[in-house]
């Protein structure tokens, strides 16, 4: 699954196939944890619309999270309230404007680009 979070729209649905389930706020949470540093990110959950086949959930990404450089692909879980997984994957999250790399840019000049360097060469006897 790809969940696009520009910072200008934070809350962001996706679907499940987990049927039936409760409607109830608190029972869930949506537990990102990078690949990279291995850093588990709970976030919540809310059932907007469950049937006999799937449901639809809404997740609500901290602010700032689209601003950061957060590009990248999580493991998600979809835990209850007690722990228990019920559904599990891979996610890759794309982040807009997704931030700086702190790179910075070099620019040549003429000066430095037509250098040419003598080298002595001393044997060493």
């Amino acid at each position: 699954m790809t969940i696009l979070v520009p910072e200008t729209q934070l809350t962001q649905q996706f679907s499940v196939n987990q049927p039936n389930l409760s409607l109830l706020a608190a029972e869930y949470a949506f537990i990102l944890t990078s690949q990279y540093s291995h850093v588990a990110t709970p976030l919540g959950v809310t059932v907007i619309k469950t049937n006999a086949r799937y449901s639809t959930l809404s997740v609500t990404f901290p602010a700032g999270f689209g601003n950061e450089h957060k590009n990248g692909i999580y493991n998600w879980r979809l835990n209850t309230s007690n722990g228990t997984t019920l559904e599990a994957g891979l996610v890759k999250i794309v982040t807009s404007p997704g931030g700086s790399l702190g790179i910075k840019e070099f620019t040549s000049t003429p000066q430095t680009e037509e250098r040419v360097s003598d080298v002595f060469y001393r044997p060493n006897y």
